[in-house]
């Protein structure tokens, strides 16, 4: 079996700074005589079926004290997003939600939509194993129903602002994703890029939102899966 997963982007404008998903390849164990845990069958394995997000914009991101006050500012001319539109595009989750004082809880919106035409659910989490412009940061993982839900993926991540500034380049990975079935069975996967249809905006719209309107989504996401019944949203090629 194969699973066939459909993807699309989200975004309005600048859709040729966003790379395709790519599959991830755990790096060859440098060691060269087969010692290292890169060689390590459990490991390799766990790592079949992943893809991942790269960056489509580069960020340095600095804590900043003066007077009491804190404050998050764009390093430039490292930064690629200018000054006005990283104002709207990162959000600081409240203070009181952060792990702790010095750990910044941030959210990034990243325009990739993943769905399934039959029951299935995609895991997002930190990109291990690869090599990132700074290490003091993790993915806050995630895991929903891509077959009922239609949302397109956040970045969101914790930042240790005690290990200096948060930087992510161009190409680098953002996270990790990976797809299994109704019973959390993985399976070989095959990604299928589409258009926006008519119907993946009516789904889009279905459910946009819906955690700022009302706690305890659950049942409301058996009833969007309920209304899949017939609407197939990968084209048949």
């Amino acid at each position: 079996m194969t699973f066939k997963i459909g993807w699309c982007l989200c975004a309005e404008d600048a859709l040729i700074a966003f790379d395709p998903p790519d599959r991830f390849i755990p790096p060859k164990d440098a060691s060269g005589k087969g010692l290292g845990f890169l060689s390590c069958p459990a490991v390799r394995n766990y790592f079949e079926g992943i893809f991942y997000i790269c960056s489509p914009f580069s960020i340095r991101l600095r804590y900043v004290k003066e007077d009491g006050f804190i404050s998050l500012k764009p390093v430039y001319p490292f930064t690629s997003i200018s000054e006005a539109k990283f104002r709207e595009f990162v959000t600081v989750e409240p203070r009181e939600t952060w792990s702790n004082s010095h750990t910044v809880a941030l959210q990034f919106p990243s325009p990739y939509l993943f769905f399934s035409d039959t029951p299935a659910t995609i895991e997002q989490f930190h990109p291990s194993l690869v090599q990132t412009s700074t290490m003091n940061w993790r993915v806050i993982p995630g895991k929903f129903d891509i077959y009922s839900w239609q949302r397109p993926l956040n970045w969101a991540i914790e930042w240790d602002t005690n290990l200096g500034d948060f930087v992510i380049k161009v190409g680098e990975p953002l996270y990790f994703i990976k797809f299994c079935d109704s019973n959390n069975g993985y399976a070989p996967v095959e990604l299928i890029e589409c258009e926006i249809t008519k119907e993946i905006k009516e789904r889009l719209r279905l459910s946009r939102g819906i955690t700022g309107i009302r706690k305890g989504i659950v049942p409301l996401m058996k009833k969007a899966g309920d209304k899949r019944a017939k609407i197939n949203l990968i084209p048949n090629k």
